[in-house]
């Protein structure tokens, strides 16, 4: 019962997916399915005629016979002509629920917790997204290209078989389907479990590639092919071994489903021809029961085949909707318009007892007070694991936290993601490059199109100017996915770069210039201290280089979570304390 449930709900997922017109495409669908089935059954009927009352009379003419096979041909044309639609008509709408599936999928993977991310490998993801994407639409292909095909031809062909022949011989041909369909469904309930299983080795498998195509540098540097290949290869022979298992269920459910059929073929057989001796029944309706018990013994063979199918695409399919039903990020939760207000114009951010830890493990920052003026530029420093790119993903509103920040006023909790990002600018240590154009990844995030003016100043602006001059494509220069032909610096520049596009209204820096050298360091920072004067851009920047603090109005020192120095940098450096320890290199 449990399965039958799940199969409806999923099922009616699937149908929510589709669009009026696509539902009306299916309906429409069904309509010549059934017509379909209807004329499949003329064959086995024409014959049935022809042998009983035009071959068996004496002195017959061959042209009293042509019309009924020039029928037999219009018949099966127009019954071709009508699969061939319900093909293309069926794969049209099938495509479409794959793009918007395809689409849903990806929106929901976008909006997910952080968390989940940590939780699953990255091509543990990708495999499971691609499995159970293409499982979800041959589940809608399979029931209007093959089960419900199956489903009407077989009950077309029952119908003929109750009108054209006596009840002795049609009741023990319908016997075949209630045990092939038992036996189907043992088949499905034995090996539900071990398709889950493969399912999740190979998922897993995937991940392992990715994870050792990301690493193909450090795995040569430190010779261990060999070990990596033993690690695949525990994995490969654990999935084979399963995979094998599961073919040899499946061998031994298939024989049983042929000694059913083959059974009761021979048994229709001598029935008819029994029943045809005693006069019971014509010549023609002989062959007519067998043509017609061949007609409910192919859809049922195709029943087998569908069910098995069905079976998995069912598992992916539920997988798929486990995947585009994800609950969003906090971040993504209905924004409060009354409390956000619809004008966000001087972010001054104040921060009251922040408390943040990561899965409810040991705090990580520990009653923060804070404030940051508007304009203002403010450095972070301390040793590793202090706290300090924790507490820019508290401002960031990448994770939960304890307490309240405010940016003019408004709680951070009350602003949309979309909000934030026309506020917050981040630039990480390891900037997110896309496989495109550097053109496409200066201008990458921004809501409008800059001018050629425009983004050739922020690539002056960012130190970029020579390195793209000296490309033969310039700014159309495609790079490669994660930025694979691009040096630490290359790309850290790229991302300063769209901070002059953006002009945003807090800018926050996480070693966002420590792969730079110190000409070009220096040069960008007075470039984003111009910025900051003209458009009173409040800056949070964190360096462990920390000539790179020298410039700020303030640095806030932190370690255990905690603030424990505040000042400017020079009088940090005349103080006793962590600050004065890692500028004399004895504390990282």
């Amino acid at each position: 019962m449990k399965k039958k449930i799940k199969l409806k709900h999923i099922l009616s997922k699937l149908y929510h997916l589709l669009d009026a017109r696509q539902k009306r495409s299916f309906l429409f669908i069904v309509v010549i399915m059934i017509l379909s089935s209807a004329l499949t059954q003329f064959t086995p009927k024409a014959i049935g005629w022809l042998t009983d009352d035009i071959l068996i009379q004496e002195q017959i003419e061959f042209f009293n016979i042509i019309p009924v096979l020039l029928l037999i041909l219009v018949v099966n044309v127009v019954n071709e002509l009508i699969k061939i639609l319900r093909r293309i008509m069926v794969e049209d709408t099938a495509t479409k629920t794959e793009k918007r599936a395809r689409g849903l999928v990806i929106t929901s993977l976008l909006k997910a917790p952080l968390s989940f991310f940590k939780e699953n490998m990255t091509g543990n993801i990708h495999g499971r997204l691609n499995r159970c994407l293409e499982g979800t639409i041959k589940l809608e292909k399979l029931i209007f290209m093959d089960f419900a095909p199956a489903i009407f031809n077989s009950a077309a062909a029952i119908f003929v078989i109750f009108t054209t022949l006596p009840a002795v011989l049609a009741l023990p041909m319908l016997l075949v389907i209630p045990i092939g369909i038992g036996i189907v469904f043992r088949q499905i309930s034995t090996q539900q479990g071990i398709r889950v299983e493969l399912l999740e080795t190979k998922s897993s498998m995937d991940g392992t590639i990715v994870e050792l195509l990301n690493g193909i540098e450090v795995i040569r540097i430190t010779d261990s092919i060999s070990l990596e290949e033993s690690r695949f290869e525990n994995k490969s022979e654990f999935l084979r071994k399963k995979e094998m298992k599961h073919h040899k269920q499946m061998a031994k459910y298939d024989c049983w489903k042929f000694i059913n059929e083959v059974t009761f073929t021979v048994l229709m057989i001598g029935i008819s021809a029994y029943l045809a001796t005693q006069e019971i029944i014509s010549v023609g309706a002989v062959l007519t029961s067998y043509l017609c018990f061949s007609q409910l013994i192919k859809p049922l063979e195709e029943l087998h085949r569908i069910l098995d199918e069905l079976s998995e695409s069912v598992i992916l399919a539920d997988d798929f909707f486990k995947l585009a039903e994800i609950p969003n990020d906090f971040s993504y939760t209905e924004v409060n318009k009354a409390t956000s207000g619809p004008n966000i114009i001087s972010p001054f951010i104040n921060i009251k007892d922040l408390h943040f830890s990561y899965d409810n493990q040991a705090s990580v920052l520990k009653n923060l007070n804070l404030a940051f003026e508007k304009g203002s530029f403010t450095g972070i420093a301390g040793p590793s694991g202090c706290g300090k790119s924790s507490f820019i993903k508290a401002v960031c509103k990448l994770e939960q936290y304890k307490g309240e920040i405010f940016i003019d006023g408004v709680d951070l909790r009350s602003l949309s993601r979309k909000e934030l990002s026309r506020i917050i600018a981040l630039v990480p240590q390891s900037p997110f490059i896309v496989a495109g154009t550097i053109y496409e990844n200066i201008c990458y995030g921004l809501d409008r199109m800059p001018s050629q003016k425009e983004v050739e100043n922020a690539v002056r602006k960012a130190c970029l100017t020579e390195f793209i001059d000296s490309l033969p494509n310039k700014l159309n220069t495609v790079l490669s996915e994660n930025g694979g032909n691009l040096s630490g610096g290359q790309k850290q520049r790229i991302a300063i770069a769209r901070i002059f596009l953006r002009k945003p209204e807090i800018l926050i820096l996480d070693e966002a210039t420590s792969a730079l050298d110190n000409t070009s360091e220096r040069y960008i920072q007075n470039e984003i201290e111009k910025l900051k004067e003209e458009t009173k851009m409040t800056v949070i920047s964190i360096a462990h280089r920390l000539t790179t603090l020298k410039n700020s109005d303030r640095i806030l020192v932190m370690e255990h979570g905690e603030i424990v120095q505040t000042g400017k940098y020079q009088e940090l450096i005349e103080k006793d304390g962590i600050f004065r320890q890692m500028y004399e290199g004895k504390l990282k």
